[in-house]
């Protein structure tokens, strides 16, 4: 969803007003090690209008998004996950107050922190606080995609030398600002950095083959990052993009035949994420560590959500161990349906899992744009415990 969010949207209504008014009458159930969150990046449906993170040194904004933090926190969120649009050119402010500037400018750098300082100190009614994850996409003026390594790259038309030294100046100021936030229980309150969401390496599909432009990205800078992440003690990683993977007819595809790699052979859900993942390990990058996280819109043409869920999990153990990697799981991205039963429906398949093996660690859903699909946009309040087990009775 994140390469979508240049970022006009159509809103909608978000559903379950009446339940969502009473936060702290709502009880939610507990799953030791499973974690749920919210892709939280701006306070109203409109991304554009009400991305929080180049105006949070407004005092409305920053008081309307502490009131939401605080919300979510009541009704059983762990974790919130924010992207960060980088984008802007420098001396530019056009387009969307979700997007910041390439490199971030020492406002948004304060920006960041004090986001980061004010989730720190949330504390749900139950008890819970919250983690964050950063998401970090790059648009505009820092979009690696336009251009050429070779010649120049982004909006702008930078140099390669150049955009390497904004990208890597932008990592840099983004771990300054929140790296040593901690909550007042002494837990860093951040504890992923997605250099790049839903990254995409085609240069990996037919090996040996061109490094192009998403595989020199990540082979220029993120060593450079995971080495700052790591001496700030946060948790570095890229998430993948499983969306063709989260079908019925891709995941029950019991006869799919990989002509590149026999391992994915009848586990076509794998596909993109086998070829990244061996694209980083031939390449000498390091795979994320603890956990592989990728998005899932999962959508069903008759099988249940719990059934395709479990086959997608199962797919991942069953091929990506081979490249080293853990067999535990982080869904950064998904679905966040408009429709109170639907949406209820689908996020008890992530809790069900959960609660049947400790592989799934964590799930986050999708909001503004397009959280619950093409044009179906969903702003706070949210109800996060469509996504948590019932409470024991």
């Amino acid at each position: 969803m994140p390469s979508s969010a240049n970022i006009t949207v159509t809103a909608t209504a978000v559903a379950d007003q009446a339940k969502a008014s009473s936060a702290t009458l709502i009880p939610v159930g507990h799953i030791p090690g499973y974690d749920v969150g919210v892709d939280y990046h701006a306070y109203g449906l409109d991304i554009d209008q009400t991305g929080f993170v180049a105006i949070y040194d407004q005092p409305q904004v920053r008081q309307t998004v502490q009131t939401q933090l605080q919300g979510m926190a009541d009704r059983g969120a762990t974790s919130i996950q924010t992207g960060i649009w980088v984008a802007k050119g420098s001396g530019s402010y056009c387009c969307s107050t979700a997007q910041v500037t390439f490199p971030m400018t020492s406002q948004e750098q304060a920006n960041l922190r004090a986001y980061a300082q004010d989730l720190a100190s949330t504390v749900g009614a139950g008890g819970n606080r919250l983690r964050l994850d950063i998401a970090l996409e790059w648009l505009g003026a820092a979009d690696f995609t336009i251009g050429s390594p070779t010649t120049t790259l982004g909006t702008a038309n930078l140099s390669p030398v150049e955009f390497t030294s904004r990208v890597q100046a932008t990592t840099d100021r983004v771990l300054a600002a929140v790296g040593d936030v901690t909550r007042p229980d002494g837990v860093k309150v951040v504890e992923t950095i997605f250099l790049v969401s839903e990254v995409a390496l085609p240069d990996a599909a037919t090996p040996p083959g061109p490094v192009t432009n998403n595989g020199w990205f990540l082979t220029t800078n993120y060593s450079h990052f995971v080495s700052g992440a790591l001496q700030a003690g946060i948790r570095p990683s890229v998430y993948f993009n499983a969306a063709d993977g989260c079908t019925q007819d891709v995941v029950l595809d019991d006869g799919y035949v990989d002509g590149s790699f026999p391992i994915l052979n009848g586990h076509r859900s794998m596909f993109q994420m086998y070829r990244g993942l061996k694209f980083m390990v031939d390449n000498g990058l390091p795979i994320p560590s603890g956990r592989i996280d990728f998005d899932c819109y999962i959508n069903s043409t008759g099988a249940t959500y719990d059934q395709l869920l479990q086959r997608i999990l199962d797919d991942a153990d069953a091929t990506l161990p081979s490249l080293g990697a853990p067999q535990v799981y982080d869904i950064p991205e998904t679905y966040y349906f408009a429709d109170p039963t639907h949406r209820l429906q689908y996020g008890q398949a992530f809790a069900a899992q959960a609660a049947q093996h400790p592989r799934l660690q964590r799930v986050s859903f999708w909001t503004t744009p397009d959280g619950g699909g093409s044009g179906q946009s969903a702003a706070y309040p949210f109800t996060i415990e469509d996504f948590l087990p019932p409470p024991p009775p």
